[in-house]
């Protein structure tokens, strides 16, 4: 145990380490093209983003996943779930060429024909990296994942930051998402040396794609859902309503689905080995959860309460607009941990046809809940956001207290601490920072500052079983 413990340690790190530098240089990047670009172009983006989220979710078809659950894997297999995704990928564009008209007009966009087409050719890119990754995760080897997506973010971000400078607008955005995707990909190849042959296998397709057509479906269900927000606004307000709602929801995501992605990438192969152990899968995974809520809460509390001020420092009055859909997306993020890592423990039990089940029941009540707000504005469908989250921890638990004993009661037990002292910690941050008269900048800092003071204090006054962890995992390294 305390090898496994050692191992997924080390994976996060590096994982983390990859968001930092990755997403932090993506984050930056976003800032600077924010301060060039019209909120249009980023929601003209958004308005296709779909067409290559839908690609890539079919073109792995689950396989990736399957490839890193699987006690033994051949070269057979690997051979295979390359060959396939290729052949998908190049399936895929095509349809997406043929396609792009049909995208344009129902945005009444029409240059979005050739950003579609052009864009599209990420699925391609995507597509080659699939069994790299995998064979990188099955070994725990998440530095050379890091160095990848670093080195790519930085790079594209750069080329980005140039084309928007002489005048490419939206299509500066595009640059940046096929360079950053080529250059990861070719990084990966280097980093492995499992190289592709000509065999393939249809009993390892069909014994893989057991496991993984679940997830394709899963995964092809939850990026309509998670697009159809942006899809609705596109289609109903306007291109700059869709980038303000974007980038929202862009600084929500890489705070909060990107750090517990890290996490999850980590412990999935690990903790696989346990699947058949619930007694040591269940403390595990309660362990987890507690840390990922005591590190998420207060990142998300901080930025909510913060978000009009994040706003004023980082952005041109353009881009104003979105704090408040920030603030309310940050409650979201805060409960994001909570439903990933429940169906994480669904895929390490390897059901994932349970997986689908749930996605099938959250996805219809959400967007049950964006048809009902869409009438009432942008602002009312983010609300409608908030209240399927919340719901949405009933399905989410259910299945989690079936198979391990985890109950929806336990769960909130585990995370009710952290979330309380985040919360409150986040109004301190937001009270601060109204109220101290200097310069922008300096109060921001003081209000952040201010939060982070009183989170520590109540979780240490409250016992946080996060903070616990972490404080006895510090003093049995340094000062024994």
């Amino acid at each position: 145990m305390n090898s496994m413990n050692r191992k997924i340690g080390v994976g996060v790190l590096w994982n983390l380490a990859s968001m930092f530098l990755s997403r932090g240089a993506s984050t930056l990047f976003m800032l600077f093209l924010a301060r060039i670009l019209a909120p249009e172009s980023f929601g003209l983006v958004a308005m296709v983003t779909i067409v290559f989220q839908l690609a890539n979710a079919f073109v792995s078809s689950g396989l990736g996943a399957a490839l890193i659950r699987s006690k033994n894997i051949s070269d057979l297999d690997l051979n295979t779930v390359f060959h396939v995704n290729l052949f998908l990928s190049f399936l895929t564009y095509l349809i997406i060429y043929v396609a792009a008209p049909y995208v344009s007009m129902f945005y009444a966009k029409p240059e979005l024909t050739s950003l579609v087409r052009v864009m599209g050719l990420v699925v391609f890119i995507n597509a080659t990296k699939i069994v790299q990754v995998a064979i990188l995760s099955r070994n725990m080897n998440f530095r050379h994942q890091m160095r990848a997506n670093a080195i790519g973010v930085i790079v594209s971000g750069f080329l980005a930051l140039t084309a928007a400078w002489i005048g490419w607008g939206v299509w500066s955005l595009v640059v940046q998402t096929l360079v950053s995707a080529f250059i990861s990909a070719i990084i990966l190849w280097f980093a492995s040396t499992w190289r592709p042959s000509m065999e393939v296998s249809s009993e390892s397709f069909w014994r893989l794609f057991s496991f993984g057509k679940n997830l394709l479906a899963e995964g092809l269900v939850d990026v309509l859902y998670q697009n159809s927000f942006v899809l609705v606004i596109g289609r109903v307000y306007s291109a700059e309503m869709t980038g303000l709602y974007f980038i929202a929801k862009k600084i929500s995501n890489i705070l909060s689905s990107q750090l517990t992605g890290a996490v999850q990438q980590a412990t999935f192969p690990a903790l696989s080995t346990l699947q058949d152990d619930n007694a040591a899968l269940l403390p595990k995974y309660r362990q987890i959860m507690q840390l990922m809520i005591f590190f998420i809460a207060p990142v998300m509390g901080l930025v909510g309460g913060l978000a009009p001020t994040l706003f004023e420092i980082f952005f041109d009055s353009s881009w104003s607009g979105a704090a408040p859909y920030l603030q309310l997306l940050c409650v979201v993020g805060a409960l994001y941990p909570f439903h990933a890592l429940n169906i994480n423990l669904l895929n390490v039990k390897g059901r994932s046809d349970l997986v689908l089940r749930i996605g099938l029941v959250k996805k219809t009540v959400n967007l049950t809940l964006l048809f009902l707000a869409m009438p009432y504005g942008v602002m009312a469908i983010v609300v409608g956001q908030v209240i399927g989250s919340i719901m949405a921890l009933i399905p989410n638990t259910y299945y989690s207290a079936k198979l391990v004993n985890y109950t929806f009661f336990t769960q909130i037990l585990d995370v009710a601490k952290p979330f309380f002292s985040a919360l409150l910690a986040g109004f301190m941050a937001w009270w601060v920072s109204e109220t101290v008269n200097i310069w922008e900048e300096v109060a921001f800092l003081i209000a952040g500052l201010a939060g982070v003071i009183l989170y520590l204090f109540l979780c240490a006054l409250l016992r946080v079983e996060g903070a616990v962890v972490v404080y006895s995992k510090i003093k049995r390294e340094y000062f024994r």
